[in-house]
């Protein structure tokens, strides 16, 4: 069984439904899949958790191609309230929200002691157990190195495989928690979090095909955060959200995912009240 957890709510479900889709499609091993869910108008008024009907729909397509494989959305409003909602970086209004969520893993045991997390912007295009069977011994967390930011081994934060068992006993992800309640960070809140909450020996770098910015046939997962800043204008920046009517967009600067695009299309038509 192959961990995997993101981290949505309810206006995040058109691009969620990509990222699944491609997973499903694309790996045979079964699947535990969690998503960590907030609620928090503190933070961020129009914040919305994933609802009962967009649950049910995400694991009736999980169960089509797997019957032994799960989706479960577990809500994490109170952990995020007790250890993320106060501190400098509260008013930063150039991320949602989610991109500390993922700091919350250590606290879930559902996740288990070795998952992938995957930002719910990528797209999967081969079997992702070939990321699962990475080895980890020693390790907090693999990843690959990012491009814009200076360091070997700074790891970009958006596709990860995590060593949780370590995490827990390093109390890395808790250091990163803190960090963030106490430190003003001004761009990367949760990789700047993460980068200096784990010491390099910790982290190991691996290839950028478990998270290429750029689609090639040969990657295992793409991450179009690229696009936001390039052809495609994903609302504002920073917030990577593909909205409904930016699929012929999508459709038409990466054609090669024509078939899956089409597939979202007729979903968001038989089902407009999930979306």
């Amino acid at each position: 069984m192959i961990n995997i957890f993101y981290c949505t709510d309810s206006k995040l479900f058109t691009q969620q439904l990509i990222s699944l889709i491609s997973l499903v499609k694309n790996t045979k091993e079964d699947l535990n899949i969690i998503n960590l869910t907030v609620e928090v108008p503190e933070y961020r008024k129009g914040s919305r958790k994933t609802t009962k009907q967009q649950d049910e729909y995400l694991e009736s397509i999980v169960k089509q191609y797997n019957k032994n494989s799960t989706w479960k959305s577990i809500d994490v409003s109170d952990l995020f309230r007790q250890h993320l909602l106060y501190g400098p970086n509260m008013n930063n209004r150039f991320y949602s929200m989610f991109v500390t969520v993922r700091l919350l893993a250590h606290l879930v045991p559902e996740i288990g002691d070795k998952a992938i997390y995957l930002d719910s912007d990528t797209i999967i295009n081969k079997d992702i157990k070939e990321l699962w069977d990475i080895d980890l011994e020693g390790y907090d967390v693999a990843g690959r190195k990012d491009t814009a930011r200076p360091g070997f081994r700074y790891i970009q934060s958006g596709v990860m495989l995590l060593n949780l068992k370590e995490i827990r006993e390093d109390k890395s992800f808790e250091k990163a928690c803190k960090h963030i309640t106490n430190k003003k960070i001004g761009v990367y809140l949760d990789m700047t979090a993460l980068n200096k909450a784990i010491p390099n020996y910790k982290k190991k770098v691996i290839s950028k095909k478990f998270n290429s910015y750029k689609y090639s046939p040969d990657c295992v997962i793409y991450h179009v955060c690229a696009l936001r800043e390039g052809k495609i204008p994903f609302t504002k920046k920073w917030n990577h959200r593909i909205k409904i009517d930016e699929l012929d967009l999508f459709e038409k600067y990466q054609p090669e995912y024509k078939d899956l695009v089409s597939d979202v299309k007729i979903r968001i038509k038989n089902n407009p009240e999930l979306f």
